[in-house]
């Protein structure tokens, strides 16, 4: 296709990439996002072997390993720190947000991609020739794309799919937190609880760091005390006598080091796209992390559709195109995802069944896209 004028809304994981893709394919983009600061904060993030070759296909991967911690293991112990199973794993990356989101943001700027922060959509005027979007500041303009990659929560998609697709919850929440690395985890680690009932995990984000999380069972979302939250994570961990997880809780002096979110979560229904707008990422999929592969999904995402739009002969096939090799392959994530968060809240967990459908699912994951 000729040089499109395409509008990304949000510059997350998913967006910014898109941006960097696009703008890479000579397209001409803007990326907006509506908070008016870059990442500063955040944890870990993951990057499965699928994901790394994703990056590799569009030149990102050596950035990435550089500010990550490169890794090819998979631990479990018991609560008390005590081996249970070391095995190969395939590779995979961990790394900081912010630094993720510095690659990221850095690429589509060198790429030509325009990002405005502190600036979000007003209204668009969707037709299957063009979409007219007019922005918070009253800007206005038309592009031949709009591409909402504005997270599980997106207003755009409410404003355009109308709001059957809004997320729901899960079951779970999930408590995250960095510290430094202890030596012990140099790879995926899980601590579990002699009942199987509870598990921390852990993963290193760069040579010097790791990222620590706590998933959490309830039957509704939780509302808790903002300035109390190193104290509620240290007494939800008091059972993990583990070392190296004693070792970073000891890090945990503030209630802003601690991170809490509940797993809301949606998988819209095919298509996903109105006339000229689309959806990419959690906007369009936003799975629950066991299998750590939201934002890997939503890399893939971007890649996509940079190649359905140099392939195609109109709007309408490039995302048609977009939309069939993306939907199963994202439902398969989201399903496996969810069936894993649903086994952890049964009163008598299975961890040799979950294992078997992780070993599956990762498997499926090395399947081209």
């Amino acid at each position: 296709m000729k040089r499109q004028r395409i509008l990304v809304v949000g510059a997350g994981i998913g967006g910014a990439t898109a941006a960097y893709t696009l703008s890479r394919a000579g397209h001409d983009v803007d990326c907006i996002e509506i908070k008016p600061q870059p990442v500063m904060a955040g944890t870990g993030i993951c990057l499965l072997h699928n994901t790394l070759s994703a990056l590799r296909a569009i030149g990102l991967e050596a950035p990435c390993l550089e500010y990550g911690f490169p890794f090819q293991v998979f631990r479990q112990f018991t609560s008390a720190g005590e081996p249970v199973m070391n095995s190969p794993a395939p590779p995979a990356c961990g790394i900081r947000r912010v630094d993720l989101a510095r690659v990221l943001e850095t690429a589509a700027a060198d790429a030509g991609a325009k990002l405005r922060r502190g600036t979000s959509v007003a209204q668009l005027d969707n037709t299957p020739e063009r979409v007219v979007a007019t922005l918070n500041d009253g800007t206005k303009k038309e592009y031949d794309l709009v591409i909402a990659a504005d997270g599980a929560y997106s207003k755009t998609r409410a404003a355009v799919f109308g709001r059957e697709c809004e997320a729901r919850f899960a079951g779970q929440s999930v408590w995250r937190f960095n510290a430094r690395r202890p030596a012990e985890i140099d790879g995926f680690c899980l601590y579990r609880t002699p009942d199987g009932k509870r598990v921390v995990g852990s993963f290193p984000t760069s040579p010097n760091d790791c990222y620590i999380f706590y998933l959490e069972n309830s039957s509704e979302h939780m509302h808790l005390p903002a300035d109390s939250m190193d104290a509620l994570l240290r007494e939800r961990l008091s059972e993990f006598r583990a070392p190296a997880i004693q070792e970073a809780l000891a890090g945990v002096e503030r209630p802003e080091q601690v991170v809490f979110r509940p797993l809301d979560i949606t998988l819209v229904p095919r298509p996903w796209h109105r006339h000229r707008v689309a959806l990419l990422g959690d906007a369009a999929h936003a799975p629950t992390p066991q299998m750590t592969s939201g934002g890997g999904m939503a890399i893939e995402d971007a890649v996509v559709m940079a190649q359905c739009l140099e392939g195609a002969e109109s709007m309408a096939e490039a995302l048609e195109g977009y939309c069939e090799r993306r939907f199963d392959r994202c439902k398969t994530i989201y399903d496996a995802s969810l069936q894993l968060c649903l086994w952890e809240q049964e009163a008598v967990p299975n961890p040799p069944r979950s294992a078997e459908l992780l070993l599956k699912t990762y498997q499926f994951l090395g399947q081209p896209y």
